[in-house]
Formats: structure tokens, sequence, C-alpha cells
């Protein structure tokens, strides 16, 4: 074991005796021998550091079977928190969360579209320190911010590149920025994977195998993501960019992109293009003002609107092999869809994914309807920076 010191092996340690208390919610010391396999002492040792620094608390007695009676030992959940940020733009969404991830405050704005970028971080910092005054949290008690964020990203560095729909967005340094303002531990990344890892921990915790999760964010941003756990962790790329689902080249004499491409998932079937196509079809005859959203399109097809059903169709048909795609590259059974509209992409998506992928993969295909709310986007970073501060140490061996 060279290389490993005294400290490192403490912290390795450690995370194994706070993993099992978290895991079990309530826990006996001699059930954390078991767990763990370490000796008595050092857990006793451990359990009185946590203890000291309010991580860990004495939360009752185990049932007694005799001798001296067992305590209880489980996380004290409000002794530290986090903050998250979810940042679409032009909504940004923020919440404050104790250690089980539980939100304890929360705010969202929706910034200016003509806004400049030093406009934009300097009214989501007031928002940030107008949120943090209001939750009446002590500065100290905070372990970090997470970020997640749209565009292309340097996620490992804290980096921003760039937002194509904010034009003097280039390589934001957010990491530093929001460490000199705020003095904390700061994690960015991408913001599909904040969405799937919040989807995981509140509505899918036993969900063990691989999986894709498809992220697709309404209006002028309409966005189609992906996020897959691989092994039990979700896979980001070396820089945070992997799975750019909506950037999946469908139709190579299509449209061009703004990603420089040509024929995207995303500029076939998002949001702001499916409403342009449906008015295309339908003329200049009627007033569509009202028509703002895939929502509106999808009731005129449950009305039995024909041009509805037809563009709908089209979309559930490119969004099924996007999908498939993905599902025949790494094998996977089960997919989950996110976002506002989530059940309803999944209407128009199952019959077409389950005609492109493998006859013998249909039956087995688990599609899944996402649960998490808007305004619940930021817990995903919430979680991020909650994963950092109880992070298994890596042990030279």
């Amino acid at each position: 074991m060279a290389g490993n010191n005294t400290k490192i092996l403490k912290q390795a340690n450690t995370y194994l005796v706070l993993n099992s208390i978290i895991s079990a919610e309530s826990i006996t010391i001699e059930d954390v021998v078991k767990k763990t396999k370490l000796s008595r002492p050092t857990i006793v040792n451990i359990v009185k550091e946590l203890t000291e620094k309010n991580i860990v608390f004495k939360s009752g007695y185990a049932e007694y079977t005799g001798g001296r009676l067992p305590t209880l030992l489980s996380l004290n959940a409000n002794s530290y928190y986090t903050i998250g940020i979810d940042f679409e733009f032009p909504p940004i969404r923020m919440a404050i969360s104790n250690l089980k991830g539980e939100v304890v405050h929360k705010r969202g704005i929706t910034v200016e579209r003509h806004f400049s970028r030093n406009q934009i971080i300097e009214l989501m910092f007031q928002e940030l320190d107008g949120m943090i005054a209001e939750s009446g949290i002590a500065k100290e008690q905070f372990i970090g911010i997470g970020i997640g964020m749209l565009g292309y990203l340097k996620a490992n560095q804290g980096i921003s590149v760039e937002i194509i729909r904010i034009p003097d967005w280039k390589d934001v340094d957010f990491k530093q920025l929001i460490k000199e303002r705020f003095g904390l531990p700061v994690y960015v990344q991408n913001d599909i994977h904040m969405m799937a890892l919040a989807e995981k921990r509140l509505f899918l915790p036993d969900l063990e195998e691989d999986f894709a999760y498809v992220g697709i964010r309404p209006g002028i941003r309409s966005g189609i993501g992906l996020a897959m756990q691989i092994n039990g962790s979700f896979y980001g790329g070396v820089n945070g960019n992997a799975h750019l689902l909506g950037h999946m080249t469908i139709d190579v004499n299509g449209e061009p992109c703004t990603c420089g491409s040509r024929g995207c998932l995303e500029l076939i079937a998002g949001e702001p293009n499916v409403i342009k196509r449906y008015k295309a079809l339908i003329g200049d005859g009627e007033d569509l003002e009202h028509i703002r959203g895939i929502r509106d399109i999808y009731a005129r097809s449950l009305a039995g609107e024909q041009t509805a059903t037809d563009v709908l169709d089209e979309v559930g048909n490119y969004m099924g092999i996007g999908i498939a795609n993905v599902v025949k590259l790494f094998g996977l059974t089960t997919v989950v869809i996110g976002g506002p509209d989530s059940e309803l992409y999944t209407n128009l998506i199952r019959d077409h994914l389950k005609k492109n992928i493998f006859k013998h993969m249909s039956g087995e295909m688990n599609l899944i309807v996402g649960r998490l709310e808007q305004d619940l986007y930021p817990l995903g970073s919430c979680f991020l920076v909650i994963d950092q501060f109880f992070k298994e140490p890596t042990l030279n061996l």
C-alpha cells in the first residue's frame, strides 16, 4: 500500500463509517462494525469526531437485547447545506438543500433576453444573496455551490465555453467568479446530467441497471439532452459534454444547425421548429397566435385534427430514431423521458422507439415517464455538492 498515508486511510475509514450511517438512516456502532469490517475502537473514534462536527448525532436507542442499551446513530442532515443552480436562461432556478437533499429554500427568476453576460451574472448573484439572507443559514454551514449549465462546457475547469443565445457569452470562468463572490467550493456540470441525477435520487432510487435519461426542455431553448448512468454513475466525458443527443444528425441533407452541423434532432424535433412547421402547414387562413407550445398542438390532435396528429407523429418518429440509436449503441433496456412534457413525449415516442430497435429488445424495453418538476431542477446540483462532500478518497495502491 505504498503511497497511502495515515491521513488518507483515515479519510477512507471515515467515508465507510459515514456511508453506513447515511444508507441505514439510523444504525448502531455494532452494526457499523459488521458492515465496514473496521475495528470497534476505530469506529468509535471516527463517530466521536463526526459527532463533534455535528455531522452525526445520537438519535435514540436500538431494541433492548440484554446488557447495555445500544445507541442509534443518524446523519444530522441540517448540520450543513448546499446551494444548487439550474442555469437554463432565460429561467434561472436556485435551491438550498440540507445533506439529505431536502429543499429548505428555493427561488426562481427569469432574465431579460437582451441582457449582457455581466448583467445576467450580476442579477444571478443578487438573487443568490437574497436567497441566502432569507434562509437565515450561517455562511459557515454551506459546503458548496453546484450549477447545471446549458451550452458547451469545460466542466472540470468550471468554464462555460459558449451559450449561443447569449451573444457575448464566451469562456466564462463560472467556478472562479462564484468562488470569489461567495468563498465556497464550486462544481459545474451539464444541466441535463443534473436533472438526471435529481430524478434518480428522488424518484428512481432502486433503479440499479444502466439507463438513458432524455431531458426535453420546452420554450425558446428547446433543448434535447441526454445523460447516461453507466456502472452506477453518470458519464460526462472529458469535459462534461457527453451525450449531446439534440445534436445527433438525423437528416444529413437537413437545415443547418447553430452547432455547425445539419439536420440535428433538436432542429427537427425541438419545440420552436415543431410549432413553426405546424403553422406553415395550417397556412394563413387561421389565427394561430394561441399555438405557443407542443401541448397546444397535442390538444388539437386529441380533438381529431389530422395535421396536428401528422406533425406530432413526425416528432415521435425522429425522437424514436435518435433514442433507438442510443439504445442499440449501448445495449440499454431502460429509458427515462424527463422534462415538463415528459408524459406527452413518452406517448409520442413509445411506438417509434420500439419499431427502430431489434425485435428481441422491444419486449424488454422499459420506457419511464420522468416525475421531476421544474422547481426541483437545481436539486441535482445540490446532490452534486453533497456527493463531493461525502466523496470516497482515492487510494494509491
